[in-house]
């Protein structure tokens, strides 16, 4: 990231932007849902009732208010996400499981940026700015949907908010 997004406080507005809309997403929920599902994350993908097209492994991506969001889901039960806007990239991952029909719990264990630089003003005139500490984003509860062998419809259980994603070849 250049000197001047960070001068001009364009990428920490990003980065805010991005802290907000990404865990309307999805990564809303997780801690919540697996409590009270009692269960425990990183379940694989292994039904063999579900064709390979009905299989979520894989690469997948979608755009949701300017932002694009690529998430690889291991049949190993780990996932990785990414987000992409014009002047910033977030990135977290973590174990994912299965629950009910059609729901995947994400949980998040690992994330980038870890801290994010912050303007403090100083007086009328001046400032300087800080790196602080981002806190982890939240999980994630969301329902899928699959409308053909290669996209599949994502959405939020607490902000019901709804992504399209394609997926990668």
């Amino acid at each position: 990231m250049s000197r001047l997004l960070l001068t001009s406080g364009i990428a920490a507005w990003h980065l805010r932007k991005c802290r907000i809309v990404l865990p309307t997403v999805l990564m809303l929920g997780t801690t919540a849902a697996t409590a009270q599902l009692g269960g425990t994350l990183g379940q694989p993908l292994n039904n063999p009732q579900k064709g390979p097209q009905d299989s979520l492994a894989g690469q997948w991506r979608g755009v949701y208010q300017g932002i694009t969001i690529t998430i690889v889901i291991e049949p190993t039960g780990q996932y990785i996400e990414t987000a992409q806007s014009a002047a910033a990239m977030t990135q977290e991952s973590g174990p994912y499981k299965l629950v009910a029909p059609n729901t995947i719990i994400f949980s998040v264990t690992n994330w980038e940026p870890k801290t994010m630089p912050v303007y403090h003003p100083t007086g009328t005139v001046g400032g300087y700015y800080t790196q602080e500490p981002m806190a982890k984003p939240p999980g994630a509860t969301d329902t899928y949907v699959f409308k053909g062998a290669n996209t599949v419809v994502l959405t939020d259980q607490v902000m019901h908010g709804s992504i399209t994603m394609n997926r990668v070849p």
